[in-house]
C-alpha cells in the first residue's frame, strides 16, 4: 500500500525537478576577444623620430562569419558544460541599441561588452551568469641583427593564448572559474629593416583562419574536467 503512494509522489517530484532544471540558463555578457597587433600587422612602418609621423600599420579585418562562429561555438560549449542553454548577452540602451566589444586596438568586434548589472537588466531570468576573457599575445620575441652596419633584424616571435572563465549565478556568487595557457604554437618570423629614420617591418603574421584555430583549441581544453 505505501510503495502505491510512494511512486505516485516519486513521479511528481522527478517531473518537479526536470520542470526548474530546464528552466535554468545562462548568458555570456561580457565576451572580451584580444589579439595583439604585432601578431596580425604584415607591414609596419616607424618614424625614429617622434615630432612628426610616429608610424602606421595593416593588418587584415577580422570576418563576420567567423565572429558568428567563434559565438555559436562558445555558446554550444557552456551549454554543454552547464548542461543548460547559454546565449550571449548584449547590452541594449532605452532605444534598443546593441552595444558589443568594437573591434579597437585589436579586439574582435560583434560580442557581448556588458556589466553583471547591466546582464541582469538587458539579459533577465537567467540562472548563470559568464565573464569571459579571450587573449592572443606575443609569449615572447628573439632577435638577430645582420646586413651591412647591421641594416636589417631578424625577428621570431612565439605566438600565446589565454582564456579566463568565470562563472555566476543570479546574486554573483561564484560557481565556476577556470584559466588556461596554449604556448605551443609555431613562431612567426619577420624582418625589420632601417632606412634612415623608418624602420619598416614585413611580418608572417596570423591569419583570421588561425586565430579561429587557435581558440578553438584553447575553448576545447577550457572545457575539460
Amino acid at each position: 500500500m505505501k510503495n502505491t503512494i510512494l511512486k505516485p509522489l516519486l513521479i511528481i517530484t522527478l517531473f518537479f525537478y526536470a520542470i526548474v532544471a530546464s528552466a535554468q540558463s545562462g548568458a555570456v555578457y561580457s565576451f572580451i576577444f584580444d589579439v595583439d597587433s604585432e601578431l596580425t600587422d604584415f607591414l609596419k612602418v616607424d618614424r625614429n623620430k617622434k615630432n612628426w609621423l610616429s608610424g602606421f600599420s595593416v593588418s587584415k579585418i577580422f570576418p563576420e562569419e567567423l565572429i558568428n562562429s567563434i559565438k555559436i561555438k562558445t555558446e554550444e560549449a557552456f551549454t554543454e558544460k552547464l548542461q543548460m542553454p547559454v546565449k550571449m548577452c548584449f547590452y541594449r540602451n532605452k532605444k534598443g541599441k546593441i552595444y558589443d566589444s568594437g573591434g579597437i586596438g585589436g579586439r574582435l568586434e560583434g560580442l557581448p561588452s556588458n556589466t553583471f548589472k547591466g546582464a541582469k537588466v538587458s539579459c533577465t531570468e537567467n540562472n548563470r551568469y559568464i565573464r569571459y576573457y579571450v587573449k592572443i599575445s606575443n609569449g615572447g620575441s628573439t632577435s638577430v641583427f645582420f646586413g651591412k652596419n647591421k641594416t636589417k633584424t631578424k625577428i621570431n616571435t612565439k605566438p600565446n593564448l589565454k582564456i579566463h572563465a568565470t562563472v555566476f549565478d543570479e546574486n554573483k556568487n561564484k560557481v565556476w572559474k577556470k584559466k588556461i595557457e596554449i604556448k605551443d604554437f609555431s613562431n612567426l618570423r619577420s624582418i625589420k629593416r632601417y632606412y634612415g629614420v623608418f624602420n619598416i617591418t614585413k611580418s608572417e603574421v596570423l591569419s583570421n583562419e588561425d586565430i579561429y584555430a587557435m581558440y578553438i583549441m584553447g575553448l576545447e581544453e577550457l572545457m575539460k574536467e
